[in-house]
């Protein structure tokens, strides 16, 4: 069949679907294997990511052009349906009948033409309808869910720990582009020489002011293939993660560990906080992943990033004791829905056991912290029992260590919260959700 950007972005759904790969990785790899031009690839991109972000009532609006509306079709089928239903409802560069004769035409390459009738029907229904389709109103759970194409239960977790008020500004939040945040190396870039240089190649960069080396760019294309990024001038990575490092405060000359690092953006934002000098750990369970950070690494000119392999649900053997430890858990993700807009879909059933693995990274990391050294504990998800709860158990189980307050400067505190913790909030178009909490060990350094 030939490669449309319909049957890429209905091929690369139906791969989400059943491996549940991360959406950039899976579209970048079915955009390769189809050779489309840049315009096709641009619309088979635009197809799959709506359709992520707007799941939940296309399936609404589908199911009301079903003869029976809780059949359970084929999932090729269902997958096919969802994108052109997105054309049709969402797009306006392929007028509605052409929609709907291409997806019958790929329909009949299923299972010998089997749901050709089918999709015919559905899809012509769904556009005698569409000037009459609208989604409920008022903040119900049911109607919040359909626009803003999050499940209730999720919805629902947030107001409970939020308030009603703060997520119904989440989910507003969660409907717009995440802003691309860069942290400038300071060993061998300044901000502004660094603007003026992107500048010449189409991109904006703006300074943080409460943050320095921190700025937010705006352009086309990815960062990455710029010449200034493999000369190692600056390295991608949100507002959140930038300031979780500064957390850690880290000085020129310390021993200082991050537990779950790739692949590697925080290893080296707090590299470049101790100037390249003293040494910074870098571990990850997979080998692949370590070999990111080292890539990374070289490529900034890092040299005090030691990389290597290491459970951190087990304890470390063989390591000297820290100034610093990050322990930047593996989590649910539901603070980075903006940028990953599948995991919206992650049910909450399926995260309950990650608090006792974040619990047990936590305390291997506590293990290797010094008197008087600090201990930070992040996740980029916005769930009680992944943040606040495991940070409470900590303080509770290890009177050895005391809680360390901090101010972050720019940074209103939204949720009411201990002072050695932070919730972020996507809103007003700042850093992805995310949550951070600072111990320090009890005694001198």
């Amino acid at each position: 069949m030939k490669h449309t950007p319909r049957h890429t972005a209905t091929q690369a759904l139906l791969q989400m679907e059943e491996n549940e790969g991360y959406s950039n990785i899976v579209i970048d790899k079915a955009l390769r294997a189809a050779g489309l031009d840049a315009r096709d690839a641009g619309l088979a991109s635009t197809i799959f990511y709506g359709v992520l972000e707007r799941r939940l009532p296309l399936e609404h609006f589908l199911r009301g052009c079903l003869a029976n509306p809780r059949k359970k079709l084929d999932p090729q089928v269902w997958a096919l349906l969802l994108c052109a239903a997105y054309q049709i409802l969402y797009l306006d560069r392929v007028p509605d009948s052409a929609a709907v004769n291409e997806a019958v035409e790929e329909a009949k390459g299923i299972k010998g033409g089997a749901f050709a009738g089918l999709v015919n029907g559905v899809l012509r229904s769904l556009v005698r309808k569409k000037e009459s389709l609208s989604l409920p109103q008022g903040d119900g759970l049911q109607a919040l869910s359909l626009r803003y194409s999050i499940p209730q239960d999720l919805i629902a977790l947030w107001q409970h720990s939020y308030g009603k008020e703060l997520t119904a500004q989440l989910l507003e939040a969660f409907q717009r582009r995440a802003p691309l945040y860069l942290r400038v190396n300071p060993l061998r870039a300044t901000v502004e020489g660094l603007a003026a240089s992107l500048g010449r190649q189409g991109f904006s960069l703006k300074p943080v002011e409460a943050l320095p080396w921190a700025a937010v760019a705006e352009g086309e294309g990815s960062p990455a293939s710029l010449e200034e990024f493999q000369e190692g001038l600056f390295h991608v990575q949100d507002l959140s993660a930038q300031l979780a490092c500064s957390l850690l405060e880290a000085q020129p000359g310390q021993a200082v560990c991050d537990c779950c690092a790739a692949p590697g953006g925080k290893s080296f934002t707090l590299a470049e906080d101790m100037e390249n000098t003293g040494s910074l750990y870098a571990f990850d369970l997979y080998k692949g992943r370590v070999g990111l950070i080292q890539q990374g690494a070289e490529r900034l000119r890092l040299s005090c990033i030691q990389a290597g392999r290491r459970d951190a649900s087990k304890p470390y053997e063989g390591l000297g004791q820290m100034d610093r430890v990050l322990c930047d858990v593996p989590c649910s993700g539901y603070g980075v829905i903006r940028r990953k807009p599948e995991i919206r879909y992650k049910p909450l059933s399926s995260v309950k056991e990650l608090p006792s693995l974040q619990y047990a990274i936590l305390e291997n990391g506590a293990a290797l912290v010094k008197p008087g050294g600090l201990l930070v504990y992040a996740t980029c998800t916005l769930n009680p029992k992944e943040n606040g709860q495991v940070a409470l158990r900590f303080l509770e189980e290890h009177p050895e260590f005391e809680p360390s307050p901090f101010s972050l400067p720019g940074v209103e505190h939204l949720v009411d919260e201990p002072a050695h913790t932070v919730t972020l909030l996507p809103i007003n178009g700042g850093s992805d959700g995310f949550f951070a909490a600072r111990f320090r060990r009890k005694g001198e350094l």
